[in-house]
């Protein structure tokens, strides 16, 4: 290659490029063969001078197109829509292209591959999700070969809020790295709100495969603007249709049903899809932030480019009921007090610490002098909640609904509201507009109509289910359904109780377990309904059934889970291993789906 190199440049021309790649660093040299590859292609800068013969730059045409591997471990569905997106980008460049999930690819294929590009989201605390854990173990296995010849990406999803944000993400790309790989792009983290600057990143990366493999064609079309649901930028500003309180009188929750209206709209959802909405900070919050640090509600600050009162960007741009790692790592930077120090460097006390808090917390805890321009750095964008949606668009065309629990928690001697459960629940009523928009989750889907289903939900993870039980009524589905629906106390939390007994006595739900914790002096949770009904599920899902798991992360969705595998265990007579496996079976099949939060 070299003396080919030799025959077409001077020894002096050789020298000087020579002495520029070495003073380059890696993005500057994958930058710089990407910007020379663009001009070659327009013209500019490769193509021949006046009177210089055209063929003499025909082997530089003649490049063959490049190979590249996309693959996707994806939870919700979000890493499978971005991998179309790029390989509908990359083609539209002649990139040759390979696209996959993870479960489906053949791990042994990894060394013989030249162009990888890897998308994947964290599950848990900082997991791999299940389509990615066969991949995640065969390259820090001993089995996982040297990969010198691999050129690769990585894509990681993520939520900043969480500790360990990308992590997935993180540790594939430096175990490809150590295992010999190049890195053509540094890892690229994805937080919630990916959509806006996806477009560019996408393109980029285009860019960058076709610089390292040396080929034409880096032009980038970079107004590629094909939408798929996961990155429309539309809203709908929605009139409330009904508000509803499902708890009971004395109750210790308060859980609103919402019904917007959307007839007239070009919005549309699935089952298992979520709603997203936007809510506007609380103002008592914001003016104790402005208070305590001694700044006007009416000084001017600029966000993307526009001038807005930093009163205004509290209320709606800027995230402050919550601190995300990435935010207090910044705010760090404002004052020397060793003790942030300390806790920023174990993730036990950061888990810990950052949990309940809001920016208030942070400034009555560690005093700092900020500016309004500081609030505007250091603060994440206020990005739209999520929601399950609770109603099936077959079954009401002109609506959407929701099921809302209202967060709020006193903490520091002082009480704190969910941003948007708040703003749902005590300011906005039957007529007000809000804007939404569809969040789709192909992560959480029906089966066809023959297949049983088994769902398990707490407290608002009831909501899908109610979407679930809507479509295979509108469907007339022949397959069996049995909710397993857990909360408080019988008499004030049974949320949608009259439809769920309905549904019951119509023969849809052929199985209805519910759980009251409070109603005993022993704590009854669904989970412990499972194990009651083992033998029963353990047969359910031996003729095919779907078993779907919607509520809270952290505890609940954890013990389902690891009751359910004594269930494999005790009656499929397996061992714990067995189990485990039949488990992530039941995973990759999408068998067993959960929507966790």
């Amino acid at each position: 290659m070299f003396e080919a190199f030799k025959s077409i440049f001077t020894e002096e021309q050789i020298n000087a490029a020579r002495k520029l790649y070495n003073g380059l660093s890696v993005e500057q040299r994958m930058w710089m063969s990407g910007y020379l590859a663009g001009l070659n292609q327009s013209g500019g800068f490769l193509a021949p001078t006046p009177g210089e013969p055209a063929n003499q730059h025909k082997d530089l045409q003649a490049r063959t197109p490049i190979d590249l591997t996309i693959l996707y471990g994806t939870h919700t569905g979000n890493s499978k829509l971005i991998a179309e997106k790029f390989a509908s980008i990359a083609k539209a460049q002649g990139i040759q292209i390979s696209l996959s999930s993870l479960p489906d690819y053949q791990n042994r294929k990894l060394k013989e591959e030249k162009n990888i590009l890897l998308i994947v989201s964290t599950h848990g605390e900082g997991e791999p999700p299940a389509a990615a854990e066969d991949f995640y173990a065969y390259i820090f296995g001993k089995k996982a070969p040297q990969l010198k010849e691999l050129n690769f990406a990585v894509i990681g999803l993520g939520d900043s809020s969480y500790i360990h944000f990308c992590q997935t993400g993180k540790d594939i790309f430096f175990q490809l790295k150590a295992l010999g790989a190049l890195a053509v792009h540094d890892l690229i983290e994805l937080d919630v709100d990916f959509n806006d600057k996806l477009d560019g990143i996408l393109s980029q990366l285009v860019q960058q495969y076709t610089s390292i493999n040396g080929a034409p064609g880096s032009g980038i079309k970079t107004e590629h603007k094909e939408a798929t649901p996961a990155d429309t930028k539309l809203w709908t500003k929605a009139e409330v249709l009904d508000k509803i309180l499902l708890n009971g009188k004395g109750s210790e929750k308060e859980t609103y049903h919402f019904e917007f209206d959307i007839e007239n709209t070009n919005l549309t959802y699935k089952p298992g899809d979520a709603l997203e909405v936007i809510a506007r900070n609380n103002e008592t919050l914001v003016e104790a932030i402005l208070k305590k640090l001694g700044i006007k509600e009416s000084e001017s600050i600029e966000i993307n480019g526009e001038s807005i009162a930093i009163h205004e960007a509290l209320i709606t741009k800027l995230e402050i009921t919550t601190i995300s790692p990435q935010v207090l790592k910044k705010f760090a930077e404002y004052t020397p007090n060793e003790e942030l120090k300390r806790i920023l460097q174990d993730a036990s006390l950061l888990k810990d610490f950052l949990y309940g808090i809001d920016f208030l917390d942070l400034l009555n805890t560690y005093p700092v002098q900020l500016s309004a321009k500081d609030l505007s750095r250091l603060l994440r964008k206020l990005h739209a909640r999520l929601y399950s949606i609770s109603s099936s668009y077959d079954y009401n065309p002109d609506e959407v609904h929701i099921t809302v629990s209202k967060v709020s928690y006193s903490l520091y001697d002082r009480e704190h509201l969910g941003i948007c459960s708040a703003f749902l629940a005590d300011r906005i009523n039957i007529g007000d507009h809000v804007l939404i928009r569809v969040k789709p989750n192909e992560g959480f889907r029906l089966p066809d109509h023959q297949a049983k289903v088994i769902m398990v939900g707490a407290g608002t993870g009831v909501a899908p289910f109610r979407s679930f039980l809507q479509q295979r009524k509108n469907d007339k589905a022949q397959g069996n359904n049995w909710l397993f629906f857990g909360d408080q106390r019988f008499a004030t939390d049974f949320l949608y109780q009259s439809e769920m007994l309905d549904y019951r006595d119509k023969g849809i739900l052929e199985g209805l377990d519910v759980a009251f914790s409070r109603d005993q002096a022993e704590k009854i949770y669904v989970q412990h309904r499972l194990k009651e009904k083992g033998q029963e599920i353990y047969q359910w899902l031996k003729e095919g059934a779907y078993f779907y798991l919607c509520g809270d992360k952290n505890k609940m969705a954890k013990d389902v889970k690891n009751e359910l595998i004594g269930i494999l265990e005790a009656y499929g007579k397996l061992s714990n291993e067995e189990a485990k496996a039949y488990f992530k079976e039941l995973q990759l099949k999408n068998r067993f789906q959960e929507d966790i939060y």
